[in-house]
């Protein structure tokens, strides 16, 4: 928009100037040669020729200027919805409002919560944040029933896949669970691994109620890999947006399926550092973040399609 604005007012300027010039320069040939009223008659028409110009200048200073600026058209994907999926309450708009009955749990006395996520216990003081829940516009979400919740999770499977947000939303659902196991001995992390940033895969399993809540840290949703042969010093890996994950065989056999990617879609996080592009065995130096990520997409759409079950699993979208 300044970079517009700087454009039309300098090409006015001009214009100004020329005019001034050429109607001065007219003024003093036709006063030797012609009436008063000819020479007004000239002055007219060279204003308005000035003026179309003017306008001729704007409009491709307009066309110019602002198509660097227009953003990316965003498209939405859809994947078929699974068959029992209930109401049709809109649950993403909507506000945060205050409830003292929150939070539904104490992080510090949960296990499972990353330390370094637990601000009361890195030294916040306030406890307001923690007194907000989400209100959707058109409708209300029954407050969370932890035994409610417990039971008709009885015998299922979850899964959390995507980055480091996909892991703080994995760590309070098992928080939230645990609230309601009377023997906590019952809750453990099938390996015996820490909660960690550093581990792709984690999973608790509550023993007592059968159910088993996974994470699986996949940042892009696709295949990161290596740089291929002869690829620029610049490049030294990739995302391979036409295949997913190596790891995606290990989310089917679910029951609910949660993912979430965008976090790492950044300059600072691919191009930074020296990661590019890669789509059917080329490397896209010139393809934007968007473009890729939209690719990307598609491709996890289309394994939705064909490897999950709809019949048992349900899923959310990234």
């Amino acid at each position: 928009m300044v970079g517009s604005f700087e454009v039309e007012q300098y090409s006015l300027s001009k214009l100004r100037q020329f005019h001034e010039r050429f109607l001065s320069y007219s003024n003093k040939i036709v006063k030797g040669h012609c009436k008063l009223w000819v020479s007004e008659s000239i002055s007219a028409l060279v204003v308005i020729g000035l003026f179309l110009s003017f306008l001729l200048a704007t409009v491709c200073t307009y066309f110019y200027v602002f198509p660097r600026y227009q953003p990316a058209a965003v498209r939405t994907y859809r994947v078929h919805e699974s068959s029992n999926s209930v109401g049709k309450c809109n649950v993403f708009e909507g506000k945060w409002i205050p409830d003292e009955s929150y939070p539904l749990y104490n992080a510090s006395q949960c296990p499972f919560a990353e330390p370094g996520f637990n601000c009361l216990a890195n030294g916040r003081r306030d406890r307001g944040y923690q007194k907000w829940r989400w209100k959707p516009k058109n409708c209300d979400i029954p407050k969370f029933n932890v035994q409610e919740i417990l039971g008709k999770l009885r015998g299922k499977r979850i899964v959390f896949v995507g980055d480091s947000l996909s892991r703080t939303q994995w760590e309070s659902m098992i928080c939230l669970l645990v609230t309601g196991v009377e023997d906590k001995r019952n809750v453990y992390e099938i390996n015996g691994n820490k909660i960690t940033k550093r581990i792709r895969f984690l999973g608790v399993w509550f023993s007592s109620f059968n159910i088993r809540v996974d994470f699986y840290r996949s940042v892009f949703l696709v295949q990161p890999g290596p740089a291929p042969r002869r690829a620029p010093k610049r490049v030294k890996s990739t995302v391979r947006l036409d295949k997913l994950d190596d790891i995606s065989k290990e989310w089917i056999d679910s029951d609910f399926l949660i993912f979430n990617s965008g976090h790492w879609w950044t300059p600072t996080k691919l191009f930074d550092m020296g990661c590019y592009f890669q789509s059917g065995g080329s490397l896209k130096l010139g393809m934007g973040i968007t473009s890729a990520f939209r690719s990307s997409l598609k491709t996890w759409a289309a394994w939705v399609e064909t490897s999950i079950n709809r019949n048992r699993t349900r899923w959310s979208k990234p």
